[in-house]
Parts: C-alpha cells; sequence; structure tokens
C-alpha cells in the first residue's frame, strides 16, 4: 500500500474541508441555525433531523433545555477548577442557556449539513493521521508533530462545537471555535505543504519577514472581527446598531476602528510585493501573489455591505471564506520561503 500517496490526498482533502468548514460556519452564522439541533452529535435525539415537530414529544423544549442547563453546569465546574472562576459565573448567569429553541427543519438541516462536514473533515484528517504514522521515518519532526497536533486541534474543534451547542451559543465560544479552526488549518498546512522557493525565484525571500508580517496581522484581524460580530450581534438585538437607516459606529467602539484601520492598511500592504517583484520571480508565484491583493480587496468590499445591508447571508459567507483565503496563500507563501534551501538563501 502506497502510504506516501494516502498521506497526500488524505492531507489535500483535510485541508479543502477544513476550508468548506468556514463556508458552512458562515452559512449557519448567517442563517441562525446554530441552535438548528439543539443537541449534539444528534439532532433532537435522532440521527437525521426530524421533518415537522410532529415527530417530537410536546414538551421537547423542556427536554433539551433541561439537558442543555445539566451540561453547562459541569462545564461551569471544569472552568472553575481550572482557575476561570469569573468566567464560569457569567457563563452560569447567562440568561440564555434557559431560553428554549422552537424546531425549524430548515436550519435543523443547515446545521446537520455543517456537522456532516466536520464529520468527514475528521475522517479525512484521521486518515491523514494513520498515514503519517505510517511515513514517519520520511518525513521531518517538525511536518510529524504539527500533523498530530492538528489532528489532537480537530478533536479539541469537535468537542468545542458541542459545548457551543450546550451553551447556546455564547459569544465567547463562537469566536474560539473559530480561531480553533484557523489552528486547525495552519497545523495541517505545516505537516502537509511542500512548496519551496527555488533560485528562479529568490527575489521572494527578501519580503520574509513581510509575509510573516502579513500572516500575523491578518490572524489579528480574525480576532478583531469575531469580536466585531460579537459586538453588532448584540447592537442588533437591542436595536442599537441602524438609526435612520444609517450604521450608528459609535456602539461599535473602537474594536471596529481598529479593524477598519488595518483592513485599509492590509489593502495597500499587498499591492508592495506585486508592485515590486513583477519581473523578478516566474509567472506562477506572481500570480499567487496577486490574489491576496484581489482577495483582500474583495473582503473590504464584503466588510462594507455586512454592516451597510445588516450582514446579508452571501455576505457574511464571502467574507469568512475569503479572510480564509487569505490567511492560506499568506501562511503558504510563508512555509515556501522558509523551505527555500540553503544554497539560494545565502545568495
Amino acid at each position: 500500500m502506497n502510504y506516501l500517496k494516502i498521506n497526500r490526498r488524505s492531507g489535500i482533502l483535510t485541508i479543502s474541508s477544513v476550508f468548506l468548514l468556514l463556508i458552512a460556519g458562515g452559512v449557519v452564522r448567517s442563517t441562525g441555525s446554530g441552535m438548528g439541533c439543539p443537541d449534539w452529535p444528534k439532532c433532537y435525539g435522532q440521527y437525521l433531523p426530524p421533518l415537522c415537530a410532529c415527530e417530537l414529544p410536546d414538551d421537547y423544549q423542556d427536554i433539551y433545555v433541561q439537558k442543555r442547563i445539566e451540561k453547562i453546569d459541569r462545564f461551569a465546574g471544569v472552568l472553575k477548577a481550572l482557575g476561570f472562576k469569573k468566567q464560569s459565573e457569567v457563563l452560569l448567569n447567562n440568561p440564555d442557556l434557559a431560553k428554549p429553541e422552537i424546531f425549524n427543519p430548515w436550519k435543523a438541516w443547515i446545521e446537520y449539513i455543517n456537522r456532516i462536514i466536520g464529520v468527514l473533515s475528521g475522517f479525512f484528517s484521521l486518515i491523514f493521521l494513520l498515514s503519517l504514522l505510517k511515513i514517519r521515518k520520511y518525513v521531518s519532526r517538525f511536518k510529524f508533530v504539527t500533523g498530530v497536533l492538528g489532528f489532537i486541534m480537530m478533536l479539541f474543534n469537535a468537542w468545542l462545537g458541542s459545548i457551543l451547542v450546550a451553551t447556546n451559543l455564547f459569544p465567547v465560544i463562537i469566536s474560539i471555535h473559530y480561531l480553533a479552526a484557523y489552528a486547525v488549518l495552519a497545523l495541517f498546512m505545516l505537516s502537509f505543504v511542500n512548496a519551496r522557493i527555488d533560485e528562479n525565484n529568490v527575489s521572494l525571500l527578501k519580503y520574509k519577514w513581510f509575509f510573516i508580517f502579513m500572516l500575523i496581522m491578518s490572524l489579528l484581524q480574525v480576532v478583531f472581527g469575531t469580536q466585531l460580530r460579537e459586538i453588532s450581534d448584540e447592537a442588533i438585538r437591542q436595536n442599537e446598531l441602524y438609526k435612520s437607516d444609517t450604521v450608528n459606529f459609535d456602539v461599535l467602539g473602537n474594536t471596529f476602528n481598529y479593524h477598519w484601520f488595518m483592513a485599509i492598511g492590509l489593502v495597500f500592504a499587498s499591492f508592495i510585493p506585486v508592485v515590486f517583484l513583477r519581473k523578478k520571480i516566474l509567472k506562477n508565484w506572481y500570480r499567487i501573489l496577486l490574489i491576496i491583493p484581489l482577495v483582500f480587496v474583495l473582503q473590504y468590499f464584503s466588510g462594507v455591505l455586512n454592516l451597510r445591508y445588516a450582514f446579508p447571508m452571501v455576505a457574511q459567507v464571502a467574507h469568512i471564506f475569503f479572510a480564509g483565503i487569505i490567511f492560506g496563500i499568506t501562511l503558504y507563501i510563508c512555509i515556501a520561503i522558509f523551505r527555500a534551501p540553503k544554497s539560494i538563501t545565502q545568495i
């Protein structure tokens, strides 16, 4: 059996499925389907979501609220034992925990499909891990360790998904769940990607720290973006985000200012290597560089559409997906630069 080929194919499927999860998560978030299934891993106690409320007991809302409260009591106890007493109290005092969920077949199936994609990504990552164990003698220790950590992080994020449902989409856990997906993506890419800069593209090496900076800033943008979304959701619930059909930026605070300022800066910064490396590297690498500013521009306008038109589904999903594309491509370039042979790094 060719374990090298299995590892490569499962690696492609794992990374692709994580990107697909970002899209599915965006659809779930934009349609408000996060609690479409109030239990986990089943959906209303079934392996397939019910098609109508007639398939559920009359007191199904009370049943799942009680199950949620019991699970949160256990989770809060874990947080308290780990020293997060304040966070534990905030969670237990959250009034949304006792809020019942009304069955909606569309939302149930949207959340269920999201979970199916999550299961597939977990299956692909398991195959990747098992094949990695078989070829561990032929890969570097770094690739082996990051692959194992990627699988562990995948399991952690799956568990976090169950906690997210149990906490009735507690905002902080939503953000952690989203950021953990980026950690999964990064770890598997570090373990799988074999790209490297050669002597025909040596000019890219001069931008090593530039791309590291762009990678860190793009990830920081994701953090600010998740925080801004939490603030926006709360402002929408309080009917404070829009006044006379205009955005009330005051309610968004400095988080919006940081997010907007960094977005403008990153858009302009992303054009720097495109301009200065236009005739110094091969076309295949130049096309990769060109994708970054183009996607940054698209992401910026999708963010504008989100705020202007109260977060339409297409704009939300696009904004999340574009962020993943930017992060993935930038990380790909960083990996290729750091894997360049020593013979050309000294040129």
